[in-house]
């Protein structure tokens, strides 16, 4: 039996990899940007799985 990966089966499931891009600054120092890059498969035009990412990255 061959085995697949999670992620050809959510591309057979019509997931697409999702990219999220965040650049930020902490309060105490407001010149240094920091970025955090997020990537994980997710079903356009919702996109259940970046909402969720934003609302925790919003708390």
């Amino acid at each position: 039996m061959t085995r697949v990966s999670r992620e050809f089966r959510l591309q057979m499931e019509g997931y697409g990899l999702t990219t999220a891009e965040i650049h930020y600054h902490l309060p105490d120092h407001p010149s240094l940007l920091q970025l955090y890059v997020w990537q994980e498969y997710d079903l356009a035009p919702e996109f259940p799985e970046l909402k969720t990412f934003l609302d925790y990255w919003g708390r």
